[in-house]
């Protein structure tokens, strides 16, 4: 970024600031949330690897006491406002933009989360601690339509409209807060030291930063401080995702507390939205899909709707409505099978007539639909339905999708959102020249602005900070490589890559009882291989070449047996009953036939197919599958290596050991030391109603810390803390028991997966206690306890590393190649971490696509005692021996696995998690499905990779 500009240098008085206070967080324990959980402070800062200068995606906040103008210092008043009854978000958003009107706001600088807070520079005059005020949400109001003004009586049917949006406003005072106790606290060198408001000002102070893009015109905010430019943007960023989506540029923002100042995180962001169309256009660009498809696609989709008449070209009437669904009688009925009772007059003595949604839109508005045979949609209740035709609607832009996209949006997904770090770093901050949209969509800078004087003052000065407009450096360093083990062979990486050709795995696996199974179905691209020689195919399939892989790694095989074959029908929903028959019935011979591995050969991926090959195989009858595209099977180039890939898993499954680093169990760990992995995942807007969420744990039972089994288990959806963990960890203990000569481990470390920043104290007050308790249980007295280290691995966090030299970028001068991200192993533990806890940024991967994240590792309890560099080693080290690769993985293999264990569970569930269409029959029924584990075969061993 910005190549050839001079680098400034990380700030020294940030590094002397942590120096003096990390002598005081050693050894020490401290307050963690409002619970009473403890952890513990940092012990020092690493040093091994070689020094660099990164920049970060962190912009520096002044105080206008920091900067020395005390005049310009604010108070911050909070308020928090309570709505009786609760409407909904929309509605909300409405009913502040209405109140911020009112004489009480004039003159007053303000900012509100558009929910709940209120904040402003001076107080209210609330005539004593609250306010209340009876209000009417307006309706929504649509762009270029003046709101209706009646003159006299108002009509009685709005007066309805008014009455069923009148609701109670109160404003309570909850306090006055100075920014500028908070930097005392930043700044504090006493690690005691307590601001017991800091959470809320920090609070506030997101708020204000996300005023800007809040109240500007053409941006969505998708919650979480995303921020989003659509159309009408002049900073819009679009990219056809198919199928009637979009995929929008948008910007993430959170003010943070650092050592010694406040920071203000910014980073680009993408997401997929509905393409504002007309709505009949976006449904024919969805697809020919069954009506309830369809249906479940624009379900609570925003449209406006725009009333024409017959021979007019301009609408005499617009409004905003959401789709509820079409029409339920009859079912998905078009506007002259759909009928109501319509009154025509007003008069006390008028009758209702049954009318057609054909007729009432012909006789009440002049208008003769076009597409009379469509579907009309209910943009009502189902209990009180409003008709409205497709053809009149138009999608309103900027709704983002929520579900999961199929797999070609995916792949155009990330055909726009992975960037290289230079574009990024440029869309965030720019040049002072041509600022980056991050600064400009925040009102932080402005072309002719060069230092973001003029612009600030309208978003944060008035507010007493300002933000800084170049990204700041921090220091860095790139740790060394470990030397990889083979059977007799070592290998360096290069790269954080490396191969593995022409050697022997360290321990060779022994196979059982195989064959391969063949999988072809009656649909298009039905055939798993293709009989005849094409695009660089080999003509014949290549079992016996992967057998003579197999057998180049050592793994000692039985002879495959013969190969078997099915034909399914074709793919689609209404066969799957069918299909689905026939896949068991073939598992259940080759379990009789005490076949113990199915080399699975599938035309192409089927997220379907491939979830019931798996349950059938790792949980109803304990056959382990690997499964291979014919197409990538047969092609001629790059075999070698897919073979290989391929090797990796039967050998892990087979229980082998594929590559391990020597003394990797270095000081102060032991070969009594045993790792854990747990993370949870949650069902999506996909999911059924009630669908669960999965817990797994995963622990190594080797000492080369190669095969990790797994406990596996539904729980109540949504909740990220683990159910029926002590029972879980107790199966841990006694599987490492059993390959241990009947000995328990002396020491524990458990990388959690998953768990945002505000959940954090729950690990410690939730979950330590079922490892207790398991202590108790299989230890005895806790002097007995193994020592225990509990690391939160962060992956969805917004840190990003910029390179300031091309000598530390993944950059090759020779070829002119390279991502330009920072070099495997790059680690940052300061100047952008928490004042007391220990924590560090670790990129362990080489970042080929994109910008690279980097995994962010939290201690929450070190019984052991780690130095940071014998953390920080061993994590790096360990990211190495993810047994299923020849490179360096992102996260650290425990927290990785667990990631991977979650993805099989999803899969035994897949309809349930994937595929709610909207149905009565779009409910989860624990007595009918999976709700854990897998067959006592598999247990053991690693069945998951």
């Amino acid at each position: 970024m910005r190549e050839g500009q001079p680098v400034p240098k990380p700030d020294a008085g940030i590094t002397a600031a942590e120096d003096e206070l990390v002598k005081t967080t050693r050894d020490r324990t401290f307050p963690l949330g409002n619970e009473g959980a403890l952890v513990p402070g940092r012990n020092g800062y690493g040093t091994l690897g070689k020094p660099i200068t990164l920049r970060a995606n962190y912009f520096a906040i002044k105080t206008a006491a920091e900067l020395n103008v005390p005049q310009h210092e604010k108070v911050w008043y909070r308020y928090d406002c309570e709505i009786t009854p609760a409407p909904s978000k929309a509605k909300c958003r409405r009913l502040f933009d209405k109140i911020f009107t009112h004489p009480k706001f004039r003159g007053i600088t303000w900012a509100s989360d558009w929910a709940k807070i209120i904040v402003t520079t001076e107080p209210l005059d609330l005539e004593g601690t609250e306010w209340k005020q009876k209000v009417v949400i307006p309706p929504e109001p649509v762009p270029g339509v003046e709101p209706d003004v009646y003159q006299g009586e108002v009509p009685e049917f709005v007066q309805d409209a008014q009455n069923r949006n009148r609701v109670e406003f109160k404003i309570t005072s909850t306090g006055s807060f100075n920014v500028r106790d908070v930097i005392n606290l930043l700044q504090s060198k006493s690690p005691g030291a307590e601001y017991a408001s800091a959470s809320e000002v920090l609070q506030l102070a997101n708020i204000i930063t996300c005023k800007p893009p809040n109240t500007g015109n053409y941006i969505r905010n998708a919650g979480s401080n995303r921020f989003y430019p659509h159309e009408g943007h002049p900073g819009v960023e679009s990219y056809d995702l198919g199928n009637a989506l979009e995929a929008l540029r948008g910007y993430y923002a959170s003010v943070r507390p650092a050592v010694g100042r406040l920071l203000l995180n910014l980073n680009v962001t993408s997401g997929a939205f509905y393409k504002p169309l007309p709505l009949k256009d976006l449904l024919t660009e969805y697809g020919n899909h069954k009506w309830e498809v369809a249906e479940n696609f624009i379900r609570m989709l925003k449209v406006e709707a725009a009333y024409t008449k017959d021979g007019q070209t301009q609408p005499f009437m617009k409004k905003i409505k959401t789709i509820v669904g079409y029409s339920q009688k009859p079912r998905f009925g078009d506007a002259k099978a759909v009928k109501f009772q319509y009154t025509a007059s007003n008069s006390p003595n008028a009758q209702p007539v049954l009318t057609s949604v054909f007729d009432y839109f012909k006789t009440h508005h002049g208008i003769t639909l076009k597409l009379p045979g469509e579907p009309v949609l209910n943009v009502g209740t189902k209990a009180d339905p409003q008709y409205l035709p497709v053809e009149l609607c138009t999608v309103i832009a900027g709704q983002p999708f929520k579900r999961l996209l199929q797999g070609d949006q995916t792949s155009e997904m990330l055909k726009f959102a992975a960037r290289t770090p230079n574009l990024n770093a440029m869309s965030i901050a720019g040049t002072q020249q041509s600022p980056g949209h991050g600064l400009r969509l925040f009102r932080l800078l402005n072309p002719n602005d060069p230092n973001g004087e003029a612009v600030q003052r309208s978003s944060v000065k008035p507010w007493g900070f300002q933000v800084g407009v170049d990204m700041i450096t921090v220091p860095g360093r790139i740790l060394n490589n470990p030397q990889i083990k083979y059977g007799s062979k070592s290998v360096t990486p290069r790269g954080g890559s490396w191969n593995c050709a022409d050697v022997k795995f360290a321990r060779p696996g022994r196979m059982g009882k195989w064959t391969v199974l063949v999988v072809n179905h009656n649909g298009q691209r039905g055939r798993a291989l293709n009989p005849q020689p094409r695009d660089g195919l080999a003509p014949e399939p290549p079992f016996s070449e992967l057998e003579g892989f197999l057998k180049k790694y050592g793994l000692q095989m039985t002879q495959r047996q013969k190969t078997q074959n099915i034909t399914l029908d074709s793919l689609s929903l209404q066969n799957r009953a069918t299909n689905n028959r026939q896949l068991e019935r073939i598992f259940s011979n080759a379990e009789s036939e005490g076949i113990n591995f199915f080399f699975v050969v599938i035309p192409e991926y089927d997220a379907w197919l491939y979830a019931r090959i798996k349950f059938f195989g790792d949980v109803k009858y304990g056959i382990h599958t690997i499964n291979s595209v014919g197409s990538k099977l047969q092609k001629v180039n790059g075999q070698g290596m897919y073979m290989g890939n391929l090797a990796l898993k039967f050998n892990i499954k087979s229980g082998g050991v594929n590559h391990h680093i020597e003394g990797t169990l270095g000081k102060p760990l032991d070969n009594k030391t045993m790792l854990m992995g747990i993370d949870v995942t949650h069902p999506s807007p996909r999911s059924k109603e009630g669908a669960p969420s999965i817990s797994c744990i995963v622990a190594s039972i080797d000492d080369y810390l190669t095969q990790w089994p797994g406990d596996i288990r539904t729980q109540t959806g949504r909740q990220e803390m683990v159910d029926g963990l002590e029972d879980m960890v107790i199966k841990r203990l006694e599987l490492w028991q059993k390959y241990h000569k009947n000995e328990l481990p002396a020491k524990i470390i458990l990388y959690r997966d998953g768990v945002s920043e505000g959940q954090y104290d729950q690990v410690l007050l939730r979950e330590l206690p079922s490892f207790h308790a398991a202590f108790q249980r299989k230890y005895g007295a806790e002097s007995k306890w193994p020592k225990m280290t509990v690391i939160v691995v962060g992956k969805r966090h917004h840190t990003r590393f910029f390179t300031t030299s091309r000598e530390h970028a993944d950059y090759n001068p020779q070829r002119e190649k390279g991502s330009w991200n920072p070099l495997p192993g790059t680690i940052v533990d300061r100047h952008i971490g928490n004042r007391i806890l220990g924590e560090f940024w670790l990129q362990a991967h080489q970042g080929l696509q994109g910008t690279a994240r980097p995994a962010h590792y939290v201690i929450l309890k070190d019984d052991i005692k780690f130095e940071a560099d014998e953390l920080q080693r061993f994590t790096h080290n360990m990211c190495y021996l993810f047994n299923r690769a020849t490179k360096a993985v992102s996260i650290c293999p425990p927290a990785y696995y667990a990631d991977l264990l979650c993805e099989r569970g999803r899969s035994y569930l897949h309809s349930t998690l994937n595929e709610n269409h909207g149905t009565d029959s779009s409910v989860f029924d624990a007595s009918e499905e999976w709700t854990g584990g897998v067959h006592p075969r598999l247990a053991e061993s690693t069945w998951y990779i």
